[in-house]
């Protein structure tokens, strides 16, 4: 028998509004510290100011949001020879949802408005326009997969 410790992975409830997994996960994201309804609060500030800005649905324009800053690439370092290559490798969709939701949040943090909330609001309306930092670092990384094709024959 193996004594290894079976690790079980802990089952994300829907968020309570919108009854979306997707919305309950960017939750978890925002998260601070265990205050999981201030951080409930925010996200859902945020996506009432979104919607109303654009008079649509916020679940569509939320999942449109998440759909323009997916990677399709990730980047992995490997060293052959004393030399680290950069190999590009396709993602899975789970992935994708992670970097693209980690990174909203990480450049909303750094923006200039005052509060969390409005920093959010900001960033999810330049990712749906098209012209966030989030979609820069996207485009980033799909160039440099561009760039380092030659290696993805290497294997990690």
């Amino acid at each position: 028998m193996s004594r290894k410790k079976r690790y079980f992975k802990n089952i994300i409830l829907n968020d309570p509004k919108f009854g979306s997994y997707i919305i309950s996960k960017f939750i978890n994201y925002i998260l601070n510290n265990g205050k999981k309804n201030k951080a409930q609060n925010i996200f859902y500030y945020s996506l009432n100011f979104f919607s109303l800005k654009f008079n649509k649905n916020p679940i569509y324009l939320f999942k449109k949001v998440l759909k323009n800053t997916q990677p399709l690439f990730e980047l992995k370092k490997k060293k052959i020879g004393g030399i680290s290559y950069q190999i590009p490798y396709k993602i899975t969709l789970k992935r994708s949802l992670m970097f693209s939701m980690k990174w909203i949040i990480f450049f909303s943090k750094k923006r200039i408005e005052n509060g969390f909330k409005n920093k959010l609001v900001g960033e999810l309306i330049d990712s749906y326009l098209g012209i966030s930092n989030t979609i820069k670092k996207k485009d980033e990384i799909h160039k440099l997969s561009e760039i380092n094709k030659a290696y993805s024959n290497f294997k990690l």
